[in-house]
């Protein structure tokens, strides 16, 4: 039987929580903490839908869906029918029909019918990571399985890109072509870079595989974020290829504390760090460390301030959705 789970609705108000107002979308974050009663969910909620940009990479895009207690659901038929931004596109071909979405435990089953399998062949990554990482990012799956016709696919139906029988993860990748991985055995990590079209730029995450063998998968994701994104991915990046950490973070119920060497820092003499480092940051150390605030700190400068000249907060919280116009607030 499938178990029901409380809703907490949250709402990023210039970067900080708060109450929903009337008439706002929210994003519906799930959790067990309210035992098997649901909680009603407001008319509308946010999804970040996985659509593709020019570059065919994955690019996360908020849209508003009902929020009617299958929105797993309700963001893969938006994702389905097209109700994305200008300048990207659904990887999902028309005529895709998006039956239902069950949850069992932590696994959203779903029945996908009409056109599905009507992708390009070289596109089926695209569409097994776009569904994942849509309906996992609502916060109440961690896997998926795919339901075609009613029969529960083993893999893709296009080329056969395998399914694993617990399910899809987003462990398992997302724009693995615009990654690196070093040789022998490897795990994964989500960095982000910057990607931009004409509504201007936006941020892409990219798994790189690392060293099985590495534990500091803070220092990890620094040197990821300063190796830059790959040649030809029509990705950028504002991290400066010799940034480094000079010493080890000090990490604290979901908190890091990280002192950068001198090359994080504006190229005018001031101590000043730009949000444009700042955001990718905050993104990359959430998803592959489960960090959630971060204070930054650069070695031999006391007082750091933002490009803006404005203090910089001691501590900074990553935000809800990876391409809202908040930066990463203070708390």
């Amino acid at each position: 039987m499938q178990k029901k789970c409380g809703l907490l609705l949250l709402l990023i108000l210039s970067g900080c929580s708060a109450e929903p107002e009337e008439g706002l979308p929210v994003k519906v974050v799930y959790t067990e903490e309210e035992g098997d009663k649901p909680v009603a969910a407001e008319e509308k909620v946010m999804a970040e839908l996985y659509v593709v940009n020019e570059n065919g990479l994955l690019v996360p895009q908020i849209a508003a869906v009902e929020g009617n207690g299958q929105e797993e659901q309700a963001a893969l038929i938006a994702l389905a029918e097209g109700n994305i931004p200008a300048g990207f596109r659904s990887p999902l071909p028309e005529g895709t029909v998006i039956q239902d979405v069950e949850l069992d435990g932590k696994t959203a089953i779903v029945s996908v019918g009409g056109a599905f399998a009507n992708y390009p062949a070289e596109e089926e990554e695209l569409v097994a990571s776009a569904i994942t990482w849509t309906v996992t990012g609502m916060g109440q799956a961690d896997r998926v399985q795919i339901k075609f016709n009613g029969e529960t696919l083993e893999s893709m139906p296009k080329v056969g890109l395998p399914i694993a029988a617990g399910g899809m993860k987003r462990e398992d990748g997302i724009n693995l072509k615009a990654g690196y991985t070093d040789p022998g055995a490897t795990k994964p990590i989500t960095v982000y870079f910057t990607g931009q079209n004409e509504q201007g730029p936006y941020l892409v995450p990219v798994t790189r595989r690392i060293s099985e063998d590495e534990t500091d998968l803070i220092a990890a994701s620094v040197k990821e974020l300063a190796k830059g994104p790959a040649a030809g991915s029509g990705l950028m990046t504002s991290w400066p290829a010799d940034a480094k950490l000079t010493k080890e973070p000090e990490v604290e119920d979901g908190r890091a504390v990280l002192q950068f060497n001198e090359a994080v820092l504006e190229n005018n003499g001031e101590a000043l760090v730009s949000s444009s480092l700042l955001k990718p940051l905050s993104l990359t150390l959430a998803a592959t460390a489960q960090i959630e605030s971060i204070g930054v700190e650069v070695e031999g400068h006391p007082e750091v301030k933002m490009e803006t000249g404005a203090p910089l907060p001691a501590s900074l919280t990553t935000p809800l959705f990876v391409n809202e116009e908040s930066l990463p607030s203070a708390e």
